[in-house]
């Protein structure tokens, strides 16, 4: 058997991994392939508004524009700005629709906000609100009949670091709902979150969606979901760190309008007659979506890349529109991963693999041509992979000996 190892050859990215520091880790040449992108496609563009909410725990401010739309802006560390500042900042945007943030201006102060977004929960004399990748609290009269699911405007006064909701307007519902927290707790069927200083959500797993391996209890976690019949039930998973660093793939819900419509950003993983697979960058649970008989899709390629719009139809997530933007082989910047160790997961879309020098584990994307049936959880596997605009891809693996 080979001396275990994990190594990382790279091609046109290889300048770029050394620079940054990253040799070993599949996870860290993700992030050095996000930071490249970032400078070479992303825009700088400059956003005013006032703070809503300050999540020091994912180093955000939630800023409403004088729209009423929401932003969520990104920062390296913690900023002790407060609520109701009146900021402008230098943002780029990232594919989950919130931005990178750098610049940050506190100009002056607001005493009135105006802002659109969903209602998340209702309990005592406030409530719950998603918007722009943020949940955050407002302060409101439990009289109203507003419920989970409606979409609101909403003018509240700043008085003490918190909102003082004045009026809210139900304006619409929507089916999808952006949710953001600390993950408490996971079960074989439902994950538990905190959201904003507590508020816990419980949202059910269904039995066609797989957790990524890499998403564990404490981790800071974007979700969607769609809420219906009082119940969330969850449409995808992405580490929060994760998303932060990705400007080429991602899952951006379109909380400013009411037709429930999500924008995916990213990698073929299994394409059908009737359904496609895409992989939303790493630490991201992959999305199926339903292909109607009224659209006709042009034959895909796993490692395509695409940008897919869905609208949540009778609780199916179902394809709207499929721009194709490139394959896994025209990128350009391909990279051979190849681990060696034992396999901490295993199921028909990812392979996990521990490496035996205890090295971060390794996650790959197993395509619809590749069998991996005869892997066991705890097999010895040298595994490779392709790695190309932020998704690690198996290639070929060989079975080194089997688990007990």
């Amino acid at each position: 058997m080979r001396p275990p190892r994990l190594y990382t050859l790279t091609k046109s990215v290889a300048a770029v991994a050394i620079s940054l520091g990253v040799l070993t880790s599949a996870s860290g040449a993700f992030a050095a392939q996000n930071h490249a992108n970032v400078g070479k496609h992303s825009t700088s563009v400059k956003v005013q508004g006032t703070v809503v909410s300050n999540d020091s725990a994912r180093h955000t401010l939630v800023v409403a524009l004088p729209s009423g739309a929401v932003v969520t802006l990104r920062f390296p560390g913690v900023h002790h700005v407060a609520v109701g500042s009146h900021v402008w900042v230098r943002v780029i945007k990232l594919a989950d629709g919130t931005y990178r943030a750098s610049a940050l201006h506190v100009n002056a102060r607001a005493h009135v906000v105006h802002l659109h977004a969903t209602v998340v929960a209702k309990s005592g004399g406030s409530v719950e609100l998603s918007s722009g990748g943020s949940v955050f609290t407002v302060a409101h009269d439990t009289n109203t009949h507003i419920q989970v699911g409606d979409v609101v405007n909403v003018q509240a006064t700043v008085q003490g670091g918190s909102l003082d909701e004045t009026s809210m307007q139900d304006v619409g519902t929507s089916g999808l709902i952006g949710l953001a927290g600390t993950l408490s707790a996971v079960s074989a069927t439902s994950i538990t979150l905190n959201v904003n200083d507590g508020a816990t959500t419980t949202v059910a797993i269904p039995a066609s969606l797989t957790l990524p391996s890499t998403i564990a209890t404490g981790d800071q976690v974007e979700l969607l979901v769609d809420y219906s019949n009082q119940t969330f039930t969850l449409v995808t998973i992405v580490n929060d760190q994760a998303a932060a660093n990705n400007a080429s793939s991602g899952v951006n819900g379109s909380d400013q309008n009411q037709n429930s419509s999500v924008e995916i950003e990213g990698l073929v993983t299994a394409f059908g007659a009737t359904t496609l697979t895409v992989q939303p960058g790493e630490g991201a649970a992959a999305i199926d979506v339903t292909i109607p008989t009224t659209i006709t899709v042009a034959p895909l390629t796993v490692g395509d890349r695409v940008h897919v719009v869905a609208n949540m139809v009778g609780g199916v997530l179902t394809l709207e529109s499929l721009n194709v933007q490139g394959s896994e082989g025209s990128q350009g910047s391909s990279m051979t991963t190849e681990a060696e160790g034992s396999v901490e997961s295993v199921n028909s879309g990812l392979l996990v693999v521990q490496p035996s020098d205890q090295g971060a584990p390794v996650s790959f994307v197993v395509p619809s041509t590749l069998d991996v049936s005869t892997i066991a959880v705890g097999d010895q596997i040298h595994a490779s992979g392709e790695e190309s605009a932020n998704v690690l891809t198996l290639t070929k693996f060989e079975l080194q000996g089997q688990g007990n």
